[in-house]
């Protein structure tokens, strides 16, 4: 079972995207479930896939964790080494996105393709090569 803002956010969605209450039935179908009671982690994730090709756009700003578990295997790595990247440096996802809507104008990392991505990656790893050299110029000091 997922937790009620989960649920919360498929009937945003749902509302965003302009959505019947037949076609968010068959959709919830399309992912093996009859209402959102019975999703779990994994079709919440599918079924959000759903809506985010309907049109759905988030307009979260906090998140502190990403599902890559529905990502194609190239950008599943590229997220997994992002979200490290991330955590080594102390730096929260609104920030990655907000590099992401800056650069590629799209309001989050997970929608970029691999090519972008891949980009996104070689940027932080940059920016992360810089802050370890700063740290260690002032250790030496």
């Amino acid at each position: 079972m997922i937790s009620n803002k989960k649920k919360a956010v498929i009937h945003i969605a749902k509302a965003q995207v302009g959505m019947k209450e037949a076609e968010y039935r068959d959709l919830l179908s399309s992912v093996g479930a009859e209402t959102s009671k019975d999703l779990t982690d994994k079709t919440f994730d599918r079924l959000m896939g759903q809506f985010q090709r309907l049109g759905f756009k988030t307009t979260s700003k906090t998140r502190s964790k990403r599902n890559v578990s529905n990502l194609p295997h190239g950008k599943k790595a590229l997220m997994k080494k992002l979200e490290a990247i991330i955590l080594d440096m102390g730096l929260t996802w609104g920030y990655v996105d907000a590099i992401a809507k800056k650069r590629f104008e799209v309001e989050t990392a997970q929608w970029l393709g691999p090519e972008d991505l891949l980009k996104l990656v070689q940027m932080m790893v940059t920016h992360q090569n810089r802050q370890h050299k700063k740290e260690r110029k002032l250790e030496n000091t």
